[in-house]
């Protein structure tokens, strides 16, 4: 019988602890929403606009730097993203989705870029509302009670020096990636999120080929920096997308959808090869947000 009163005692104060963190992190988010702007004004809002300059940049697996134009418009849930380059072996990328449903640009038929692809295999990164953080309407913590999504308090750590406030987001659909949000422990402001996939190896023939064979790793980053007021909304002016692939050297099998690797491809075997590790960045300034514009309704078909 003491047994069972110690479970019980137990399982009480687990679900006493359960209950605290989901008040800790609803009143995070309730803060988070109030930082953009009062509830009346986000309400106000159901479409939105917003263009800039983009540099993207090759910063490790090759060079490169180029110039181009960013739009990004979203109306409730649905979204579409350009970050156009003028370069004709690479233009850029192109997110559209309805919500539900979505669509990645290919470089040519068949064939995507390795954020692309990334993007195309999770695509719950559109859907659930979290591609461009609060640049979008179909924002995923303004539409928690939709989603049904659950999310893990962390508490506060420690990035690039600085510290923020971590909550983990689970869809309710099962997903693969790991996704973070950090955000401002002073202002709540939403300033990134991290997804992450490992891949790990397969069993090798032998311990030795076991212990030599490298996991498949994938880190995107969104980063929002330079806050400022719109229509009585606080959002980000800068937004800075980096997308980092670690994958084994020679790979030639595309195991879970994952981008495969094109650039730099060795015909060594790849149980003994060591990763390839391939940054690319983004870097967006917003130079005009506009809400409440006329949107075509063509703009977020799924063709």
């Amino acid at each position: 019988m003491r047994s069972l009163a110690v479970f019980v005692a137990m399982v009480a104060m687990l679900s006493v602890s359960a209950a605290k963190d989901e008040l800790q992190v609803a009143d995070l988010v309730k803060q988070h929403l109030n930082s953009i702007g009062t509830e009346q004004a986000r309400a106000a809002v159901k479409s939105r606009a917003a263009e800039g300059t983009v540099q993207f940049r090759v910063l490790n697996g090759g060079t490169g730097i180029e110039d181009g134009k960013q739009v990004f418009i979203s109306e409730g849930c649905k979204l579409v993203s350009l970050l156009k380059l003028p370069n004709p072996s690479y233009h850029g990328e192109r997110f559209v989705s309805d919500g539900k449903k979505t669509v990645v640009a290919e470089l040519k038929p068949g064939v995507y870029s390795n954020l692309g692809q990334f993007v195309l295999a999770h695509n719950e990164i559109l859907t659930e509302g979290l591609w461009g953080g609060t640049l979008s309407t179909g924002w995923a913590l303004a539409r928690l009670d939709e989603r049904l999504a659950k999310l893990q308090d962390r508490g506060l750590k420690k990035v690039d020096g600085r510290e923020l406030h971590r909550v983990d987001y689970i869809p309710k659909q099962r997903s693969d990636l790991r996704i973070e949000f950090y955000f401002e422990p002073d202002t709540f402001r939403h300033v990134m999120t991290v997804y992450e996939l490992t891949i790990n190896p397969q069993i090798g023939l032998t311990d030795l080929e076991t212990a030599r064979q490298q996991a498949t790793h994938y880190r995107l980053e969104e980063r929002f920096a330079d806050f400022k007021s719109t229509d009585n909304l606080t959002l980000p002016g800068k937004w800075t997308v980096q997308f980092t692939s670690e994958v084994p050297e020679a790979r030639t099998s595309n195991p879970g959808g994952a981008p495969p690797i094109t650039e730099g491809e060795s015909q060594g075997h790849p149980r003994f090869a060591a990763a390839i590790a391939s940054v690319t960045q983004f870097e967006v300034t917003e130079t005009n947000i506009s809400h409440n514009i006329t949107l075509d309704p063509r703009n977020f078909e799924i063709k």
